[in-house]
């Protein structure tokens, strides 16, 4: 009779010991998904993040053109002032002849 309790024992024993080890299993699996979600949300957050540096970087190169455009058409209208002033004919001022050098008949 004392053999059968030691085998009910043996074997709750190992009922407990898979119940046991099924549980600490799939605790590591859940950490492992949870884990594998992580890096997959922390990839997307830099990628989001990446993505808006790249957006701020354009935004301020095209507002830099503009800029640089602005400053040019500034200077376009500046050389084409001094261009028209410079090239606009001098009042005709009435240019003096020497005298003549008197001739002998």
């Amino acid at each position: 009779m004392g053999d059968w309790i030691s085998d009910v024992l043996l074997f709750s024993a190992g009922i407990a010991g898979g119940i046991l080890i099924m549980m600490i299993v799939s605790s590591f699996r859940l950490d492992k998904r949870r884990q594998s979600e992580l890096v997959a949300t922390r990839a997307r957050v830099l990628a989001d993040i990446k993505q808006q540096h790249d957006q701020e970087i354009l935004d301020a190169a095209f507002r830099t053109t503009e800029d640089i455009q602005g400053e040019l058409n500034t200077s376009l209208q500046r050389l084409r002032k001094t261009v028209s002033t410079a090239l606009e004919p001098a009042p005709e001022e009435t240019i003096e002849q020497p005298p003549h050098a008197v001739t002998k008949n």
